[in-house]
């Protein structure tokens, strides 16, 4: 396959797979080892970066969220959402921050496929324990605040869905789902520019046409895939991404 229709392609399951709970690092990490053959440390670094398209339509579709966040943090108006915003924000960054360093340590690529393949067992076991809470995010309290933010650092790991373990912690702490997948969408930003910054390692025209075209594809479908992501159960889907990659890597070994 043609290197840019490669790219395209990946791109376009990056902008998907970026609004449903199956991990779309872990996915596309996968595909970039087993089909492209790069190294697993440059395909997890590759994948975080092509997250910039995502964050961008993240931003154009919650831009008056952002506006009032950035309003209140420039004004010190301590509203309770900028203050659970911000330490949600820190703890994720002090756990995510020291296991995407370890992420950066070479391994060979069929472990780090097995490592996500499992990861994916785990993700896949963890949406499944979804449950409907009741109260808005306003009446939540430092401690849960916390547990989100553990929950999105840990997330930083390929195989992870980092929605799906935010809206998780958010649900078993009784926040409303409607308020728990809003508040998933804007704690996404802060993490996902971090780690594309980190694992920027120089200009490279087919990433950069890839990440666009995630923007594009995420803008035009986040609406059925949001409304898709609250009604369906992808635990399977996961587990058979796992199932397909532990059968793919065994072929590859014999």
């Amino acid at each position: 396959m043609d290197d840019l229709v490669f790219f395209v392609v990946v791109g376009i399951i990056q902008g998907i797979l970026e609004w449903l709970p199956v991990s779309s690092s872990g996915n596309v990490t996968l595909i970039l080892v087993n089909i492209a053959h790069i190294s697993f440390s440059e395909a997890v670094k590759i994948s975080f970066f092509l997250h910039a398209g995502t964050m961008l339509s993240v931003l154009v579709k919650f831009r008056s969220d952002f506006f009032r966040l950035s309003r209140d943090a420039l004004s010190f108006n301590r509203t309770h959402f900028l203050t659970f915003y911000v330490i949600a924000t820190v703890i994720s960054a002090g756990i995510g921050l020291p296991i995407y360093f370890l992420l950066t340590v070479e391994i060979p690529e069929y472990i780090g496929s097995f490592l996500i393949a499992i990861f994916l067992v785990v993700t896949g076991v963890v949406i499944r324990r979804h449950r409907t809470g009741l109260k808005p995010v306003i009446e939540t309290r430092f401690s849960d605040a916390v547990i989100v933010g553990i929950a999105q650092g840990v997330a930083v790991i390929p195989g992870i869905s980092r929605s799906g373990m935010v809206m998780t912690a958010l649900l078993s702490r009784g926040v409303a789902q409607k308020d728990a997948l809003h508040t998933s969408f804007l704690l996404s930003v802060p993490p996902v520019l971090a780690l594309m910054v980190l694992g920027f390692s120089g200009f490279s025209l087919l990433y950069f046409i890839s990440m666009a075209v995630s923007f594009v594809f995420s803008l035009l479908s986040m609406e059925i895939l949001l409304k898709m992501a609250q009604k369906l159960d992808f635990s399977w889907f996961c587990f058979a991404v796992a199932g397909i990659t532990v059968v793919i890597v065994a072929i590859q070994l014999i």
